[in-house]
């Protein structure tokens, strides 16, 4: 593999991003076949006997993982002593000695040729293996990281992708937003509530919370790094890090140690409620954290090409590190990648994952204050600088075609969101956990749909899995269960309602209120009010009621 560094220009070069022909087809299994031992060996003896491929492929183990739920073993299919990029096999076996799930790459076809001496891999594209050599182009200030794919042969570009995913404590204090301003408030972006370029510090301080927050004490001083993250300056523009005598981090929100301490905050809570859940072995290292990365654009991400990868968070627009469900999403990224490393391939295996992470947000902030819990990035985004991202989704997935990978992350966030509002988000994020250690390149929302059934089989005897399956299902991920009622997702749990603008609404028996797509409420009501259609303008609302309820409401004419 070549790696470049410096600044990246394309002169006229034709290339691809994940595209349809890219795609490794995968396939699933869940045999429940009683082993002798959870051990890797004799699961993948099982499947190989059962499964025929190519007496050429080698298929290499790569790791073993325990979660609460059992074992995870990958293995990486290879050709000729070089892997075919993508083509992994998971297999999971329960605490019982029971092989619970299988998934692997879908494919017969092999490489025409044995691979030249300078390939590093093979890639999958419309039908054929390619040998190809990575070239990996770096560059620092702003922080860059993008990979070519070149055909060994012709040397042409194939393939170009963005590689970035957009520590002895002591306690101490700090002041932060938890989990935003808005939420404290309970307001919308507007008006005085605004960002303002940092200088509103009187009416956005005074929604600032005291907070304990781990620290590091060396040689005399409190300095902002703990087991969970590190703040660092890695990216441009260069930040001085507060160290001080004093544990107390008590900072304006204009000044840039607030995002320091607001980030290191966060980012530990969440390291903390791993352990309290049961994965605290699946985070291993203090995770490095810039908030003042990207030159002030507005952007964050995840950088794996690190070690330990890090986070870096930007300044255009409103301060990224500001906001809790920038950070939560974000560091979602980083839970990802240590369950299943490197396996973010295929755009939409890549929705899913900015999907998984906007459920990250929704948990975190649903855990302070469900208001306004689906509106993702609800600081950061939702306002004249961007229009952020909904965890509620109307679609259908049958119907969806995935061009980009963020055009229908709503559609995965939403059966997960609404799950986790009935049964509960600590519930909810072990189901997730448990089954993001069986995630493989190229799969498919219907496959992570149902490693999320089987996480919950074997972490709750699938005390859940009616109503996962359910909300999968009204989003056409799932198909429905046999037997399953046309109307089975009305009543309580009623997902989507339609209305006309002549209609009375029949949910007001419970106080609420409808929430307009821009963030704005339209609509409130006390319990027992009669509410009628034509009050509001045709379109789509998020009811909102004081039971806890939420469901998407279609007004028609």
């Amino acid at each position: 593999m070549k790696r470049f560094f410096g600044t990246l220009v394309c002169l006229g070069w034709t290339f691809a991003l994940w595209g349809q022909g890219y795609d490794l087809p995968q396939k699933q299994r869940f045999p429940r076949v009683q082993l002798s031992s959870v051990e890797a060996t004799e699961a993948f003896s099982w499947w190989s006997l059962e499964h025929a491929y190519p007496r050429e492929i080698r298929w290499t183990h790569q790791a073993s993982t325990e979660s609460p739920g059992g074992w995870h073993h990958r293995y990486q299919a290879e050709f000729g002593g070089l892997p075919l990029h993508g083509a992994e096999l998971v297999l999971f076996v329960d605490h019982a000695h029971r092989l619970r799930g299988a998934q692997w790459a879908d494919f017969l076809t092999l490489p025409a040729t044995l691979p030249p001496s300078h390939a590093d891999a093979a890639l999958w594209q419309d039908g054929v293996w390619n040998w190809i050599t990575w070239e990996d182009h770096e560059a620092a200030h702003p922080r860059t990281w993008e990979r070519y794919a070149r055909h060994a042969l012709t040397g042409d570009i194939i393939q170009q992708r963005d590689m970035l995913l957009h520590a002895t404590d002591s306690i101490g204090r700090a002041l932060v937003f938890r989990p935003d301003p808005l939420v404290r408030a309970g307001v919308v972006y507007g008006g005085a509530y605004i960002d303002d370029n940092d200088q509103n510090t009187a009416v956005l301080d005074p929604l600032r919370d005291t907070v304990a927050v781990g620290l590091t004490y060396f040689n005399g001083l409190f300095t902002l790094s703990n087991s969970a993250a590190v703040i660092q300056e890695f990216d441009a523009p260069s930040v001085s890090i507060p160290m001080q005598a004093n544990a107390d981090f008590f900072f304006s929100r204009a000044a840039p140690g607030f995002e320091m301490t607001n980030a290191l905050y966060h980012i530990e809570r969440i390291r903390l409620r791993l352990d309290s859940l049961g994965f605290g072995s699946l985070m291993t290292y203090a995770i490095p954290v810039d908030v003042n990365a990207f030159n002030g654009l507005d952007n964050s991400a995840f950088d794996r090409a690190t070690n330990p990868p890090r986070l870096l968070f930007g300044e255009g627009g409103v301060d990224d590190a500001e906001d809790s469900d920038v950070i939560a999403h974000e560091y979602g990224h980083a839970l990802i990648h240590a369950a299943a490393p490197n396996t973010v391939n295929g755009t939409e295996r890549e929705c899913m994952e900015e999907a998984l992470c906007d459920y990250f947000a929704m948990s975190h902030s649903f855990r302070w204050d469900n208001w306004r819990y689906p509106f993702i990035f609800n600081w950061d985004g939702h306002n004249p600088f961007w229009s952020g991202r909904m965890g509620l989704s109307s679609k259908d997935y049958s119907q969806l075609t995935f061009s980009s990978i963020y055009s229908h992350t709503d559609v995965f966030a939403d059966p997960l969101g609404v799950t986790m509002v009935l049964i509960g988000p600590n519930a909810m994020d072990r189901i997730v956990l448990e089954s993001l250690y069986n995630f493989t390149s190229f799969m498919t929302m219907p496959q992570a749909a149902n490693w999320m059934l089987m996480a919950d089989t074997v972490l709750n005897s699938a005390q859940n899995a009616s109503l996962l399956h359910l909300n999968f299902a009204a989003r056409n991920i799932l198909s429905p269960q046999v037997g399953q009622q046309e109307d089975s997702q009305k009543g309580s749990m009623a997902r989507d309602r339609y209305c006309t603008q002549d209609q009375v609404w029949d949910f007001t028996d419970v106080g609420g209120s409808a929430w307009a797509m821009d963030g704005r409420v339209a609509r409130t009501w006390s319990a027992g009010d009669a509410v009628y259609g034509w009050e509001l303008p045709e379109g789509a609302y998020l009811i909102s009621r004081l039971d806890g309820t939420t469901f998407m409401l279609f007004l028609y004419p």
